[in-house]
């Protein structure tokens, strides 16, 4: 009878240990995400929206009260209704308002494209607030920009896979009154040449 039981005793401490060997040499997972399966599960991570928000407005960078701008203020949210970074090109529309009308922009005033494709940009433009700031400065010819005016202005996401967000804001453009007088009176005249 002792004989019987010596054989079990030593063999299943080496049934064992060739059980752990083979169950360690596993070669990974078993079955890799098909790319629509991996497409499927970044997008639960990444932008679905964009939204400019309340705080965008036409502004001076400098604070001399004279408009030099739009400082764009925008949230991108996934699926979830999160805040997230997005990464990719963006486009700002700015476009004069027609009233009372089905659609309200009017003519193209300026158009501006920022591209936020490194870690140095997505860090320059996001903001503490779980936003993205621009500041897109007049292009040239933008000189139809004037106080007491509305303004519609677009932007534009284009993700990774060449799908488009878009969003739509109409602001107001206000100074307080004699502001844009009063800075234009501190600046130095400007003479010709040979005058």
């Amino acid at each position: 009878m002792l004989n019987s039981i010596t054989p079990v005793t030593w063999r299943l401490p080496l049934i064992v240990s060739v059980c752990a060997v083979f169950a360690g040499c596993s070669n990974g997972p078993s079955r890799i995400p098909t790319e629509p399966e991996r497409r499927a599960m970044l997008s639960l991570m990444l932008p679905t929206q964009i939204k400019i928000q309340p705080f965008t407005r036409i502004a001076s960078f400098d604070k001399d009260n004279i408009p030099d701008g739009v400082i764009v203020v925008l949230r991108a949210t996934d699926r979830f209704g999160d805040p997230v970074k997005a990464a990719g090109p963006f486009y700002f529309e700015l476009w004069s308002h027609q009233p009372a009308s089905g659609e309200p922009k009017g003519q193209r005033l300026a158009f501006w494209e920022q591209a936020v494709d490194t870690a140095d940009k997505v860090a320059g433009h996001w903001s503490h607030a779980q936003m993205y700031e621009f500041r897109l400065g007049w292009p040239e010819g933008a000189t139809s920009v004037r106080p007491g005016s509305k303004y519609v202005l677009t932007a534009t996401y284009r993700t990774p896979w060449d799908e488009s967000m878009t969003d739509e804001y109409l602001m107001d453009f206000s100074v307080p009154p004699g502001a844009i007088q009063r800075a234009i009176g501190r600046k130095p005249a400007q003479t010709a040449p040979g005058a």
